[in-house]
């Protein structure tokens, strides 16, 4: 018998990872539980990193913006002085709060951030 949780994976978010102090742009596209596009436009979106098996900490909160083309999505700018000095594994989450303060963690990814190289 096959087993039913053998493709079972917490993260939905492609894996990347990046050198530390260098400039990322993440997009994300929000979809509602039946899959259709999310208004974000009277929402507040953010993006939370955490040390990879250590989610009670943030290691980093970046607020987002809506892109304006689409209705349903938003960017975060992570700023090459946010990550310089780290490195190591880490799991991301985009995060949506309603107008009603309601949270909305659609997805979860995996980023490795590579240290930085001395400065010459």
């Amino acid at each position: 018998m096959a087993n039913p949780f053998e493709c079972l994976s917490a993260y939905t978010l492609e894996p990347f990872q990046f050198i530390g102090g260098t400039l990322q742009e993440l997009t994300f596209d929000i979809y509602d539980s039946a899959s259709a596009p999310l208004d974000l436009s009277n929402a507040t979106c953010y993006w939370v990193m955490s040390p990879y098996g250590n989610p009670q900490y943030a290691a980093l909160t970046i607020n987002g913006t809506l892109t304006g083309s689409v209705i349903n999505q938003f960017k975060v700018t992570i700023s090459g002085s946010s990550t310089e000095n780290l490195q190591g594994k880490f799991t991301h989450q985009p995060v949506v709060l309603d107008y009603d303060g309601e949270e909305y963690r659609p997805a979860q990814g995996v980023l490795i951030i590579l240290g930085r190289n001395a400065t010459v």
